[in-house]
């Protein structure tokens, strides 16, 4: 049996993984003793050493490949050669091997493997699943149900307000939605009912959110505001250097979409090329195409400062950030 488990998509390829070595190493109570991984470049003779004998004291071997039809792509004639021997052993892969095939990419339709495992998907011999998310058009609606669903599956309800909190602050990184999920059922409890605030309370990434508020506040010259959430961040817990941190990365998204904003890019574009959630270059980009690259250019520079003299011990961290608050206020119109 031939199984590829192909695309971007880690968390989900991961458990599916997952899934198939649990059955194999449950088998019998022998645990990982007929589970192999192979990695590195494509050795056929390693993967027959793996596949060919039968498995021991159970029903079935799991071999797991990491990512040799990715690799195949090469021009390398080495690798070219390795390929040829690969696709010509499949077919003979005994049936008590399980070989799966694990890409971190998505393999694309003219790859020379997949010709041949989807010959054999058509006799019942291989499996072929991927694993990516939906463009960025579609993708908030699959990540609220997605992240709906595994609330359900781990026995508790999100409030809507909670739900929505969650996708916008996570975006698509499925592992950190599931993980902070976790720690919402250990919170709630079966059958609890997640609300905004227990999100607000639990999830440390909802302080990236408080952050933006505060870019905001800054780009309307509104120093009291701007102050004032500047100390609700820092009285949550947030250090200094992190509350910077979250800062330079903002102005840089600025940066980047007015660059693309400039070349007449597409929203779409922009979200994938910044791995962001298309809702948040949707909000970003009328700030971005406003700011002046003098105004982005200075505001880099005076963080990078500030960063370096707080690290040295030249600058209270706390001071620092008020005295930038206020510099930033202050600064003609950007």
């Amino acid at each position: 049996m031939i199984t590829v488990l192909h695309g971007d998509e880690e968390f989900t390829r991961s458990e599916a993984l997952a899934a198939l070595r649990q059955e194999v190493s449950e088998e019998g109570g022998w645990g990982d003793l007929n589970v192999s991984v192979l990695e590195g470049p494509i050795d056929v003779d390693a993967l027959r050493a793996q596949a060919d004998p039968a498995p021991f004291l159970g029903s079935s071997r799991l071999i797991i490949v990491h990512d040799w039809l990715t690799q195949a792509r090469s021009d390398r004639e080495s690798t070219t050669s390795q390929l040829q021997a690969l696709l010509a052993y499949l077919p003979h892969i005994p049936e008590t091997s399980h070989v799966v095939f694990v890409e971190s990419t998505l393999l694309p339709e003219n790859h020379p493997a997949m010709s041949v495992i989807g010959r054999l998907a058509q006799e019942g011999r291989a499996i072929v699943r991927a694993f990516t998310l939906p463009p960025p058009r579609e993708r908030r609606e699959f990540l609220l149900r997605w992240a709906r669903d595994r609330a359900r599956t781990l026995g508790m309800e999100l409030e809507s307000q909670a739900l929505t909190l969650l996708v916008e602050i996570l975006g698509a990184n499925l592992r950190l939605l599931h993980q902070e999920l976790v720690k919402l059922r250990t919170y709630v409890g079966e059958g609890g009912v997640v609300t905004r605030e227990d999100v607000e309370q639990l999830v440390p990434y909802t302080r990236e959110a408080n952050v933006f508020d505060l870019i905001v506040a800054l780009g309307q010259r509104n120093s009291k505001m701007a102050l004032r959430l500047l100390h609700h961040i820092l009285t949550a817990g947030q250090h200094p250097l992190q509350i910077l941190a979250l800062l330079a990365r903002q102005y840089r998204i600025y940066i980047g979409l007015k660059e693309m904003a400039e070349q007449g890019l597409s929203m779409d574009e922009m979200a994938t090329r910044l791995h962001v959630p298309l809702w948040t270059v949707r909000r970003d980009v009328r700030v971005a195409r406003r700011l002046s690259w003098r105004y982005l250019e200075q505001t880099m520079e005076q963080l990078q400062v500030l960063d370096e003299r707080i690290k040295r011990g030249e600058m209270d961290p706390v001071l620092g950030l008020q005295l930038l608050v206020l510099t930033l206020c202050l600064r003609a119109t950007p």
